[in-house]
């Protein structure tokens, strides 16, 4: 029985990571470029975004921030960002595969680009 749970909690994970992996192998829904920190975008997303009944999740690496978009915190990543410092700006790549209208997500990440302040 121990073994089986051991399987099935990896084979969660992993498919976590194969949808967020998966998302990423299509054409981003929207780019954005501004001046505010990765960080600083990040944090504005996440605040908008908690505004709604989904499950959040912030992923810090080196290379950035990524905000994924569950229904459930069991459930397959649905959307996400991928917030990246570029050279002295902030990229942000939306991906989606949200089943209604998600223009709601993306027009946040555009608001966040354009009213968070450059670093100094």
């Amino acid at each position: 029985m121990k073994k089986y749970f051991a399987c099935a909690a990896v084979a969660t994970l992993l498919a976590g990571c194969t949808s967020a992996l998966s998302l990423r192998d299509s054409a981003p829904t929207a780019t954005y470029a501004g001046n505010g920190s990765a960080e600083a975008v990040a944090d504005c997303v996440v605040n908008a975004w908690s505004e709604k009944s989904l499950n959040l999740q912030r992923i810090v690496l080196y290379s950035g921030t990524t905000v994924e978009i569950r229904e459930t915190a069991n459930s397959p990543v649905i959307a996400l960002v991928d917030i990246k410092p570029v050279g002295a700006n902030t990229i942000a790549k939306y991906f989606s595969h949200f089943p209604t209208d998600d223009s709601w997500f993306f027009d946040h990440v555009e608001t966040c680009m354009n009213a968070t302040p450059p670093e100094g």
